[in-house]
């Protein structure tokens, strides 16, 4: 579930546009991916594993 996008920064948008969200819940990402790249202005600082890629399972 995602927060609606609202204000004047989403007055701009047009259907397709990409729009990138922070997640909010970081346990759904691990589950998901091996990998977690983090990001630092607008380049990758590093690459960490998940509890996925680390071969774990939590149910």
């Amino acid at each position: 579930m995602q927060t609606p996008l609202l204000g004047s920064a989403a007055d701009d948008l047009l259907i397709g546009d990409r729009v990138w969200f922070r997640h909010a819940k970081a346990g759904e990402l691990c589950e998901r991916f091996a990998e977690l790249r983090l990001i630092e202005g607008d380049r990758v600082v590093e690459t960490v594993p998940t509890y996925r890629g680390e071969g774990k399972t939590f149910l």
